[in-house]
């Protein structure tokens, strides 16, 4: 009877690990692709990933990944291993369903797991040298923005040094019509007064 009920327990397990199967074949389980379905970093994915490897230490690693691209099983786990928070409290439940040690081939293991770290180590350099480029992205364009002030600074002055210039020589041309107007007016002055003079020394005359 009990051999029955493990058949059964297979039969109903069996069709949900089809299920995914198919899932993973529409989209390849990648790192990135776990960091968003497990709502966390790459990083955080590396780390799952080896803390997946030493509980599970008796079964190969191409049980959870394989060239990069993991399995249906290590993203359950990994679900299952982020609801339980400590990867210690993990390991020891993993090890008592499966009936298996938790400690020394654990550790044996976990020296190898730590090769898939380089993958991680590989990433934080890329991310450093983007963080550099991109400081040095910010420093160029403060630069830029720098030089740019200065210019609009240097363009204003000019601006506001023509426009005094503008303002004299609208002064001296004010200046320069109302003396033309004043002459003018003192040239008419004089022709009116050697007019009048003229008309009284005519009189004058006829009178005499």
């Amino acid at each position: 009877m009990y051999q029955d009920l493990e058949v059964i327990d297979c039969l109903v397990s069996e069709p949900n690990t089809d299920q995914t199967a198919n899932t993973t074949d529409r989209t390849p389980l990648t790192a990135k692709k776990l960091a968003e379905l497990l709502v966390t970093t790459e990083r955080t994915v590396f780390k799952y990933a080896n803390r997946l490897l030493e509980a599970w230490h008796w079964l190969p690693e191409s049980e959870f990944r394989t060239d990069g691209i993991y399995t249906d099983k290590a993203l359950k786990e990994m679900r299952r291993l982020k609801a339980i928070g400590k990867s210690s409290e993990y390991a020891k439940a993993v090890a008592i369903e499966n009936q298996k040690p938790a400690t020394q081939q654990a550790t044996i293991k976990a020296t190898s797991a730590i090769v898939p770290v380089r993958h991680t180590e590989a990433l934080e350099t890329k991310l450093a040298t983007i963080q550099k480029n991109t400081t040095a992205l910010t420093v160029s364009v403060q630069d830029r923005i720098s030089t740019i002030k200065g210019r609009i600074a240097t363009e204003a002055n000019r601006t506001k040094n023509n426009q005094t210039v503008l303002d004299e020589l609208e002064a001296q041309q004010a200046i320069a019509r109302g003396i033309e107007k004043g002459l003018k007016i003192f040239e008419l002055e004089q022709q009116a007064a050697a007019a009048t003079v003229e008309q009284l020394t005519l009189e004058k005359l006829h009178q005499g």
